[in-house]
C-alpha cells in the first residue's frame, strides 16, 4: 500500500469507524489520559496538542504516516491499541486489494474472450490483446507477433507504444525471436540481457508469452516498460493465461476465414445467377411477395398490395422509329429506357414491365415517389434533348398517367414456365389514364386516388381537369393535371394563369359556356401550347350551342379505350 492509503486507513480509524472510535474514548477516560494525533502535513486527526509535549513517530514499514502526542506514560497503551487497530485495518485492506486484483484478473480475462469472440482477423484480435492487457499489467509498449512458417518470416501484427523501429528490429531478432516462438516458453527477461540488447534501449522491463494452440506455437505477446517495474510471476502467469486465449481465437478465425472463403466461393456462383435473374424479374416484386430471393418464389404464390402504377409512354414513338433502322432503334429505346430507369428507383419504385415505346413502374409506398419520378423523368428528358439537338435529332416528348389502388401480384404459369404477373384495374385504369394525357394535352395526369395518397400535395402544382367515364366503367373518375413536368415556358404560364383556369373551370361547370370560353380563351392566347385550355375552350364553345340536360355535371365520357 501506498502512502495515501495508509493515511486513508489512520483517517477510518481515527474518524469514521465507529467502533474503533468508542474504543479509544472509553481507554482515554478509564486511563484519565489525552492524546493527539496528526498526519505528515500536520492536519488533526484526533484530539487537541493542548499542553500534550511528548511525541513518537507513527511509522508502517519504514513509512512515516503520523505523530502521537502524549503527556502520560500510560498514554502509550493508547498508542499500543492504535498500532493493533491498524494492523488490522491495513491487513483488511491488503486482502481487499488482493482480492480486488484478482477479480480484476478474471474481470478482465473474461472481457478479453468476450471481446476477442466478436474479432475474426488476427490483426483485430492482436489489437484487442493488447489494450485489454495494458489495462490490468503495467506497460508502455507492447508487440504481438506471429510467425509465418510459408515466408520463414516473423511479422508484426499489432503494437502498442510510440516505436517506430518495431519493425527493424523484429527483422534484426528474427532468427531470436523465432527461437523463443518455437520453444513456446514464458519468462521475465533479466535486466542484464535487456540491458545489453540495443533494440531493448528504450525500455527497462520486459516479459514475453508465447501464442500456444494444441501442438503448435502462432507468436508471442512482449510486454515492456520504460521504467523499472517488478514483473511477478502472478503477471507473467496472467500474460500467459492472456496469450492462451488469444492464441485459441486466431485459430478459430484461421477456420472460420477459411469457411467462410468457401462459402464465399459458392454464394458468388449463386449470386451471379441471382443477379441475372432479378434483372428479368425485379427484386423488388420478389421482396413484395415476402420472399429474400427468386429460388424461394413458387407458382401460385400472391400478394394484396396497395401500389400506384405508372405508365410512361414516347410521344410519336412510331414517326420516330420510322427514321431509323432496327438496330438504331433498339439503341434509341435502350437509351430511353437506361435515363428513366433509375430515376424511378431512386424514388422508390420500379419497373415491372418495359413496353417498347414505354414501361410501366410499380411504387408501393404510395403516390408521393411517383409523381416526383415522374417530374424528373421530364427534367431529365429536357437534358436528353438539348444532346439530341445539338446531334440534329428531332426532341422527344412523354406522356405520364397513374392510378393509385390495390392489386395482385403474384407467380402465375405452369411448372416449367414462370412468369410474374400483377393483375388489377388498378393496371388498366392507370393504362387508359396514360392514354388520356394525350387527349388532354398534358405531361403528367393523375387521379384523384393519386392525390389522396400524396404525403406532400404542397411540393407540386396541378389544375382540376374535371371528371371522365372511361369505357366500361360506371363510375366517373377526378382527373388532375401535374404541370410540374411541362417545358418552363409553359410550366411559367399555367402558374401564372392558374386563378383563370380554375375560375374558368368553375364557369364550365357552372353551365357558363359562353363565359368559360372566353376566359380559356383569355389563357390560350397567352400561350398556344397550353393545349388542355384549348381542348376547354373548343368544348364551351359546342356546348354554347347545344341543348343541355338539367343534371349535365361535365362528366367526359370516353367511347374508346
Amino acid at each position: 500500500m501506498n502512502l495515501s492509503t495508509s493515511t486513508k486507513a489512520l483517517k477510518h480509524i481515527l474518524q469514521r469507524d465507529g467502533a474503533s472510535r468508542e474504543l479509544l474514548t472509553t481507554l482515554c477516560e478509564r486511563l484519565q489520559v489525552e492524546f493527539c494525533f496528526e498526519d505528515p502535513e500536520q492536519k488533526l486527526l484526533w484530539g487537541t496538542r493542548g499542553g500534550l509535549q511528548k511525541t513518537i513517530p507513527f511509522e508502517h514499514e519504514q513509512v512515516l504516516l503520523g505523530t502521537f502526542y502524549y503527556q502520560s506514560d500510560n498514554a502509550l497503551a493508547l498508542l499500543d491499541a492504535l498500532k493493533l487497530l491498524f494492523q488490522k485495518e491495513w491487513e483488511k485492506k491488503k486482502i481487499g486489494k488482493e482480492v480486488l486484483g484478482l477479480y480484476r484478473e478474471i474481470n478482465m480475462i473474461y472481457d478479453l474472450s468476450e471481446l476477442i469472440s466478436e474479432k475474426i482477423d488476427a490483426e483485430s484480435i492482436a489489437r484487442v490483446t493488447l489494450q485489454e492487457a495494458s489495462q490490468i499489467i503495467q506497460m508502455t509498449h507492447g508487440l504481438f507477433l506471429m510467425y509465418d512458417p510459408d515466408q520463414d518470416r516473423v511479422n508484426q501484427v499489432a503494437q502498442l507504444g510510440d516505436n517506430p523501429q518495431s519493425q527493424a528490429y523484429i527483422d534484426r531478432q528474427r532468427d531470436v525471436l523465432k527461437e523463443l516462438i518455437q520453444r513456446g516458453t514464458s519468462a521475465i527477461v533479466p535486466a542484464e540481457r535487456i540491458a545489453k540488447n540495443p533494440a531493448l534501449k528504450h525500455l527497462k522491463t520486459v516479459m514475453y508469452a508465447p501464442l500456444k494452440v494444441k501442438h503448435r506455437t502462432l507468436g508471442m505477446v512482449i510486454l515492456g516498460h520504460e521504467e523499472e517495474v517488478e514483473y511477478t510471476a502472478a503477471d507473467l502467469k496472467l500474460l500467459t493465461t492472456i496469450s492462451l486465449q488469444s492464441a485459441t481465437a486466431i485459430e478459430s478465425a484461421h477456420l472460420y476465414q477459411k469457411g467462410l472463403r468457401e462459402v464465399q466461393e459458392r454464394e458468388d456462383a449463386i449470386r451471379k445467377v441471382h443477379d441475372a435473374s432479378q434483372k428479368f424479374v425485379p427484386s423488388e416484386f420478389i421482396k413484395s411477395l415476402g420472399k429474400a430471393t427468386i429460388t424461394e418464389v413458387f407458382l401460385g404464390d400472391l400478394v394484396e398490395r396497395e401500389v400506384t402504377v405508372v405508365f410512361v409512354d414516347i410521344r410519336g414513338f412510331t414517326t420516330i422509329s420510322e427514321g431509323m433502322d432496327p438496330r438504331d432503334n433498339f439503341l434509341f429505346v435502350n437509351g430511353f429506357n437506361n435515363r428513366m430507369g433509375p430515376i424511378v428507383r431512386q424514388n422508390g419504385g420500379f419497373i415491372m414491365q418495359y413496353l417498347g415505346d414505354g414501361f410501366m413502374a410499380l411504387f408501393t409506398g404510395g403516390s408521393q415517389g411517383a409523381l416526383k419520378a415522374s417530374v424528373d423523368m421530364h427534367q431529365a428528358l429536357r437534358d436528353y434533348n438539348r444532346e439530341r439537338s445539338l446531334k440534329k435529332r428531332p426532341p422527344v416528348s412523354i406522356g405520364v398517367g397513374m392510378q393509385s389502388g390495390k392489386l395482385i401480384m403474384g407467380i402465375t404459369g405452369d411448372d416449367q414456365r414462370l412468369d410474374a404477373a400483377i393483375i388489377s384495374d388498378t393496371v388498366n385504369t392507370a393504362a387508359r389514364i396514360e392514354g388520356l394525357s394525350k387527349h388532354f394535352g398534358t405531361s403528367i395526369l393523375l387521379t384523384q386516388e393519386c392525390m389522396d395518397s400524396l404525403t406532400h400535395p404542397e411540393d407540386f402544382d396541378f389544375r382540376y381537369l374535371g371528371q371522365v367515364q372511361l369505357k366500361g366503367k360506371q363510375k366517373p373518375i377526378d382527373l388532375f393535371e401535374c404541370i410540374n413536368g411541362d417545358q418552363l415556358e409553359l410550366q411559367q404560364h399555367k402558374l401564372e394563369n392558374l386563378a383563370t383556369f380554375d375560375h374558368a373551370m368553375e364557369l364550365y361547370f357552372k353551365k357558363e359556356f359562353a363565359m368559360a370560353a372566353v376566359t380559356f380563351q383569355q389563357i390560350f392566347k397567352k400561350n398556344p401550347d397550353d393545349y388542355t385550355a384549348k381542348l376547354f375552350l373548343n368544348r364551351s364553345a359546342h356546348l354554347i350551342t347545344q341543348e343541355i340536360e338539367d343534371n349535365w355535371k361535365g362528366v367526359e365520357i370516353m367511347t374508346t379505350k
